[in-house]
This record gives C-alpha cells, structure tokens and sequence, in this order.
C-alpha cells in the first residue's frame, strides 16, 4: 500500500472540511481551510457545483 506523502492541507481544502491530517496545527488559526476555504488550484474559486458523478466518487 502507498503513502500519501503529499500536501496534506490541500486535502482538506479539496474536501471542504477539517481531516485533521496535521494534528493540532488544525485546531488553531493557521490551518489552511480557514485561511483559504476555497480548493486548491488555478481554477479553485470558480468551481462551485459538483457533478453527481464527483459525488458517486468521495463516498
């Protein structure tokens, strides 16, 4: 089985909630969804609707 050894912060973002993949550096002002609650990426901001099929896919 592989790590993920990624940024861990950007998961969150993409997700749209708290994973509390760094421990307690989520529960303070420093995390990155409070900061930015938008995802990740050069579009990130603009994407707002999520297709049934996205959906079908984080469950």
């Amino acid at each position: 089985m592989a790590r993920d050894l990624g940024p861990k912060c950007r998961v969150c973002r993409r997700e749209g909630m708290k994973l509390f993949l760094k421990g307690e550096r989520c529960l303070t002002e420093k995390c990155a969804i409070e900061r930015r609650s938008y995802p990740p990426g050069e579009h990130g901001r603009g994407r707002i609707k999520q297709s049934e099929y996205l959906l079908q896919l984080r469950e």
